[in-house]
């Protein structure tokens, strides 16, 4: 998760999960934002054994320090944490996943809405992946309402149709 915008970025699933797993998630990170002028200068995670040497040495040669955080201090990477529980409650917790390609689905498709569509209060109410505000209208009829659905309907977002 970017902490300034609160986009968030995922990869591919795992059942076993090990030190060159992470690695390789370290790698679609960095590659995530290689056509962005914004480069991520810090990457935070806790200290499992799974963030290797091999992990932190691939991230040091990118320019990306690492901050590890301290033992049982979930309060240091709350935006994170609280995502984990939102992705859980709003999407995950709905369905019964059948398979890893299934949950990863569920994933992408929820992060999409997340990212795209999801308002933010910290950022004054736009999605994490919004620029502008839209522009604001004082009445708007409901046939100039889109209702796009996310997750089978699950999650909705509503916008208005371009004139």
């Amino acid at each position: 998760m970017h902490l300034e915008t609160r986009e968030v970025l995922t990869t591919p699933s795992t059942r076993n999960p090990d030190s060159v797993w992470v690695t390789k998630q370290a790698k679609a990170f960095v590659n995530h934002f290689a056509d962005r002028d914004e480069k991520p200068t810090y990457l935070i995670h806790d200290q499992d054994t799974k963030f290797s040497a091999e992990f932190k040495q691939f991230l040091k040669n990118e320019g990306i320090k690492t901050k590890v955080l301290p033992i049982r201090s979930p309060n240091l990477n709350a935006r994170v944490e609280r995502f984990v529980q939102t992705i859980k409650y709003e999407a995950l917790n709905h369905f019964i996943a059948f398979g890893k390609m299934h949950l990863d689905y569920l994933v992408s498709e929820f992060v999409d809405y997340y990212n795209k569509h999801r308002a933010h209060s910290s950022r004054e109410h736009l999605p994490p992946c919004s620029v502008e505000p839209p522009p604001e209208f004082e009445t708007i009829k409901l046939d100039e309402i889109h209702c796009e659905e996310h997750l089978g309907g699950l999650i909705r977002s509503y916008e208005r149709i371009a004139a």
